[in-house]
């Protein structure tokens, strides 16, 4: 498909929803949920499920979450070392580092005029207290520990059209997952972008069409309306 084909596909979105993690921001070298797994001495995969299942879907403290796994894995003496995990990535969360072209794109699609939103999938114990400081280009960020839901769950992009009082063909997500974020977007009836970077060492996903595949934000100045 050509740049004009698919701005011509697009021409009806006036919201922008990211997901955050590997998106806007970079992720950390050693993801919580995998600390997690290490100090459990189980598998990332179970580390995952255990996550999605509870973790993800509410609000909890990190010295709440801790003392929740370690009773649940029946070791008590595992709390502590789960809760300096924990808490060290609520901080990282309040800090984070974006990448070189997030900002940019935030700041060129606000000035059309766009909508925006972010929507992750992350811990209820890593969301911060006091918002990072790009979240003021974003007229809401969507947590699933705050919805319930995690994507690709029609409920969670749902949440992002009632916030954002539009249609869900006027919207488009931006995620670096195929599963997650594109197909999850496609299957409520948004527009979708899967992001795959150069210097992401992971094998590039297979997007089911009509989802676009990017390799960098900035891309998105050329396929998107020059005005919402």
């Amino acid at each position: 498909m050509t740049g004009a084909a698919r701005g011509s596909a697009w021409a009806e979105v006036r919201g922008v929803c990211f997901d955050l993690g590997g998106t806007l921001v970079v992720t950390d070298t050693h993801p919580t949920t995998g600390q997690v797994a290490q100090v459990l001495g189980i598998t990332l995969q179970e580390a995952r499920e255990v996550m999605e299942r509870g973790a993800k879907r509410r609000r909890v403290t990190p010295a709440a979450l801790a003392d929740e796994l370690a009773r649940s894995f029946a070791r008590p003496d595992l709390a502590e070392p789960l809760h300096r995990v924990l808490a060290a990535a609520r901080t990282r969360a309040a800090d984070p580092q974006l990448f070189p072209d997030a900002l940019a794109a935030l700041q060129l699609l606000r000035a059309r005029g766009f909508a925006l939103f972010a929507m992750t999938n992350s811990l209820g114990s890593s969301i911060p207290e006091e918002p990072p400081a790009f979240h003021a280009l974003l007229d809401a960020v969507v947590y699933s520990a705050e919805t319930g839901f995690c994507k690709p769950q029609k409920e969670a992009f749902a949440a992002v059209e009632h916030l954002a009082a539009l249609e869900p063909g006027q919207l488009l997500h931006v995620g670096d997952s195929a599963r997650a974020d594109a197909a999850g977007a496609l299957a409520a009836g948004w527009h979708a972008a899967y992001l795959h970077r150069p210097e992401d060492t992971r094998l590039p996903q297979m997007a089911e069409a009509p989802a676009v595949t990017i390799r960098t934000l900035r891309t998105l100045r050329h396929l998107l309306p020059a005005s919402s």
